[in-house]
């Protein structure tokens, strides 16, 4: 393409010393491969949505605003260097409803404060002391505990002041909480390597799932689809801190197309009843 172009701009050129007349059509036909194969318009086309495939659609409609609050999440921890003040705890768990709550931590992992300050779900926070590595890299952390009453997702944020590691922030939520962010969350299935963190209206495939062997499928994919109980799942990964929160769903059936329906022959028209002669007025 672009040899054409130049080709066609030094002909032009030679061209140019027998004058103007001769120089116009080769000068409107190089303006014309100009426009069609350097200064193209762009033009986007926002009805395409890259793909008819049902399973892609559903799941993208399913997942995308519960991993769009993770993200936003990810973000106001990672904006966060030093311990925070009470209006930025407070405006934290207004912004993002589905925490179970915030806490901040020694460097030991000594509970220094938490809001709220009570919880009926007992969280160890103890495992999160184990990435002294990252937190001095000032890299996040993530680690999920097992209560009682379900698994609780956990995101760490070392703080610092100045160049002193000072504790550690901790945002921690239910995955069920952050499910119903989604439009049918009973269809959905969140889970860690591991560990399912929720199972949706189908606890069974949630378990059996999160029994994958993701160490080795995560080497080399992200997403994908996988076969358990002859039920085959869409699922798509992505890195929270060191690790992985899995989303899934069912693949879905594509329904056959209906054949278009034959036309149905139309009525003849009816001819259209002839008008009564006008009435002469009499003489």
């Amino acid at each position: 393409m672009h040899k054409r172009v130049i080709l066609a701009l030094v002909v032009c050129a030679l061209f140019a010393a027998s004058g103007c007349d001769t120089v116009k059509p080769y000068w409107k036909s190089t303006k014309k491969m100009y426009k069609e194969y350097v200064n193209v318009d762009p033009t986007i086309d926002l009805t395409d949505l890259g793909t008819s495939d049902p399973t892609v659609l559903k799941f993208a409609e399913l997942f995308t605003p519960v991993d769009a609050q993770l993200e936003y999440l990810l973000r106001a921890l990672s904006a966060q260097d030093a311990p925070p003040d009470s209006e930025w705890v407070q405006n934290v768990m207004t912004s993002f409803p589905w925490l179970t709550g915030l806490a901040e931590l020694s460097p030991t992992g000594t509970l220094v404060r938490r809001q709220p300050s009570f919880s009926i779900k007992k969280v160890d926070f103890a495992p999160l002391v184990e990435f002294e590595k990252l937190y001095k890299e000032r890299k996040m952390a993530a680690a999920v505990s097992v209560t009682e009453l379900g698994a609780e997702i956990m995101i760490a944020k070392p703080l610092y002041v100045e160049n002193d590691f000072v504790g550690i922030l901790v945002a921690h939520f239910d995955a069920s909480s952050l499910a119903k962010q989604s439009p049918e969350p009973g269809k959905l299935l969140i889970m860690s390597p591991g560990e399912t963190l929720w199972g949706g209206d189908d606890p069974g495939a949630g378990q059996a799932m999160a029994q994958l062997k993701w160490k080795n499928i995560l080497k080399s994919n992200v997403t994908g689809q996988d076969t358990v109980g002859g039920r085959k799942f869409q699922w798509q990964a992505r890195a929270v801190a060191q690790t992985y929160l899995i989303y899934a769903i069912e693949t879905v059936k594509e329904q056959p197309k209906q054949p278009k329906a034959a036309p149905q022959p139309q009525p003849a028209a009816e001819p259209a009843p002839a008008q009564a002669p006008a009435q002469v007025p009499a003489q």
